[in-house]
């Protein structure tokens, strides 16, 4: 696996963190209007709660990572657009590296998936929303389950980025508050330490407060309803890092990671699709397409 791989390794709770936003968790609701801003760890809980409570939102998801595969000039392009609740996911998503573009229709329920690859429907069961929560939850799940609440999603959020809430956009005639910041190196070393079970050398330290520098985070939420607009992430390390540790070995390439939310509280589902094909026939194919 490219560099891309390798800092997805280091940095995929951040993933975790979208996935979160966007699959609701649990909490007690606050309605108090705008005003003083509130807190980054205040934002963040009162996104989820509020994200809970509509159910549902339609979200549009665009990641970039560049030098996947070792070189400059290569880059790896995602893509989804649908609609994601709690217990179901619907969309499209499309997937650019070099020399081709795959796309595909995503269908997603608590333990099914359906995708539509090339004019055909693949199915698996025991493949779906609470299945790929409980496969995540073996290998973190004190972690998973701190994002899974309201509270203790605030308390991650603070703990992982150092910034400022300030007034944000009007987006959709709604007034918003924006959290702008960056990664917190030392959070990062202590996760990567309680959950991931690996303890970096003091030169992986510095090396990552080098890359947390340049990351940019972004967190905007209505004043008065507290949903979720807008995630991002960007991190440009400095080329030519060597880590000690394996999870890290080298830095190349810009990542971004963007997240929309619009939408929100509509109806979910799907029905399953009739003469799908096992879903090994599609992985069969697809690396028969990649050669």
């Amino acid at each position: 696996m490219g560099s891309m791989g390798r800092f997805a390794s280091a940095f995929a709770f951040l993933f975790v963190l979208a996935i979160v936003l966007v699959s609701a968790g649990c909490g007690q609701r606050f309605d108090d209007a705008g005003g003083t801003p509130p807190t980054q760890a205040r934002l963040a809980a009162d996104a989820l709660t509020a994200l809970e409570a509509e159910g549902s939102a339609h979200v549009v998801l665009d990641a970039e990572a560049g030098a996947v595969i070792g070189t400059e000039d290569t880059q790896l392009d995602v893509h989804f657009e649908g609609d994601v609740s709690s217990s179901a996911l619907v969309g499209d998503a499309t997937v650019a590296f070099p020399g081709a573009t795959l796309g595909a229709r995503l269908e997603m329920s608590k333990h099914e998936l359906n995708v539509r690859f090339a004019g055909q429907w693949y199915h698996a069961d025991a493949a779906g929303i609470q299945d790929a929560l409980a496969k995540a939850n073996e290998g973190s799940g004190p972690l998973l389950t701190e994002l899974m609440s309201a509270s203790g999603f605030g308390r991650v959020f603070d703990d992982l980025f150092t910034g400022q809430v300030n007034e944000g956009p009007v987006l959709d005639g709604v007034h918003t508050w924006q959290f702008e910041g960056r990664l917190d190196a030392e959070t990062i070393v202590r996760y990567l330490k309680e959950y991931a079970h690996v303890d970096l050398s003091e030169n992986d330290r510095q090396l990552l407060q080098k890359v947390a520098e340049t990351s940019h985070v972004v967190l905007i939420a209505g004043q008065v309803d507290h949903l979720p607009r807008k995630v991002e992430l960007t991190l440009v390390p400095p080329k030519g890092l060597s880590f000690d540790s394996d999870l890290m070995r080298e830095s190349s390439g810009t990542f971004t990671l963007s997240l929309e939310l619009s939408d929100f509280g509509k109806d979910v589902s799907f029905e399953t699709p009739k003469d799908a094909e096992p879903l090994s026939g599609l992985f069969e194919q697809l690396f028969g397409t990649l050669g």
